[in-house]
């Protein structure tokens, strides 16, 4: 049994030294960044970009060698294509014709979080499908695939998978892929299952094992059949399992999106205003009895005074009052 630990850490010390050294070995793309006068400043922040983040698309794709130069072109907003291009989408790509297009002002917008991450995921499916031979896979594989390539997992990603449990269920691929279609929510919902559906494969099976599925698409075989050669199982039974391993957020969410939940909520708020409140009052009553204290205290200090200054005076006027007891009220 203790073999087998080891053999596990045998396979995954090898999977990563085989990531490395295609990573190392690999030739980063060209880019050619084209845009108009009013984006030559965006223009210049692109081609000042370091490419090294590029090397993790490469070595998903299974690639060495990018292939020729891949032309990006800046769109303004107040261009033709961009008026009829829907708002919810930053950019896309042509591989084919080795083109990227991105509208710079959208590239806020999820998956992407600027610039730099936009450029990687569109390039990223240049290279994809140069690794592919330019026959078509899933859009789920080829967007889930362009977010693993562009960043590691986050907070927001996370949370949009599980708010796609709650508002769409555990989607079959045809479900997934209509999703892309469907509008600004729907397609973002896509982009979540499709990034983590993908990130899921690479956990599985290797950072390697997308190339290999690409390069079995390239040879001609269907994308199920480069799916199950490249990993040794169904694709069906990989997305059951997928989903299984998120039922765990399927059991929490129908009790945190509840009335038992949001009236906890609302009781715990409660509580805490009645606390916050109490000690606020504490605090005022705590200040006066200090304030009171201080003016006690010069009050006394002034009758004082005022008693030395009248014994004082009693002196200067009857020396022989020396003895004699004073007492001001």
């Amino acid at each position: 049994m203790a073999a087998r630990p080891a053999r596990a850490l045998a396979v995954a010390v090898v999977t990563l030294l085989w990531a490395a050294s295609a990573a190392a070995q690999a030739v980063l793309p060209t880019l050619n960044v084209d845009a108009s006068a009013s984006l030559e400043g965006v223009a210049n922040q692109l081609r000042a970009l370091s490419l090294e983040s590029l090397g993790t698309a490469m070595t998903l794709a299974g690639m060495t060698h990018p292939g020729p130069p891949i032309n990006v072109l800046l769109i303004d907003e107040e261009a033709e294509l961009a008026e009829n291009t829907p708002r919810w989408i930053a950019g896309f790509a042509d591989g084919s014709r080795s083109l990227v297009v991105m509208f710079p002002d959208r590239a806020r917008g999820y998956p992407t979080d600027g610039l730099d991450t936009l450029l990687q995921h569109e390039v990223a499916h240049v290279l994809f499908a140069r690794a592919a031979g330019g026959r078509p896979v899933p859009r789920w594989f080829n967007e889930g695939l362009a977010i693993a390539a562009e960043r590691p997992a986050g907070l927001s990603d996370r949370s949009r998978l599980a708010w796609t449990l709650v508002w769409d269920g555990a989607l079959d691929l045809d479900q997934l892929e209509a999703l892309f279609g469907q509008g600004r929510g729907a397609s973002q919902r896509a982009y979540a299952v499709s990034g983590a559906l993908v990130r899921e494969l690479i956990r599985a099976y290797g950072n390697d094992a997308p190339g290999r599925i690409l390069d079995q698409v390239a040879a001609g075989a269907t994308f199920d059949s480069a799916f199950r050669t490249a990993t040794g199982a169904p694709l069906n039974w990989v997305v059951a399992r997928f989903w299984r391993t998120q039922q765990q957020w399927s059991r929490w969410i129908p009790f945190l999106t509840g009335p038992s939940f949001l009236w906890m909520g609302i009781t715990s708020l409660a509580v805490l205003a009645i606390v916050v409140h109490r000690r606020r009052r504490a605090a005022r009553r705590a200040a006066w009895e200090e304030e009171e204290r201080i003016e006690a205290e010069l009050a006394e200090t002034r009758r004082r005074e005022a008693e030395r200054l009248a014994r004082e005076r009693l002196l200067d006027a009857d020396p022989r009052a020396s003895g004699s007891s004073y007492e001001v009220h």
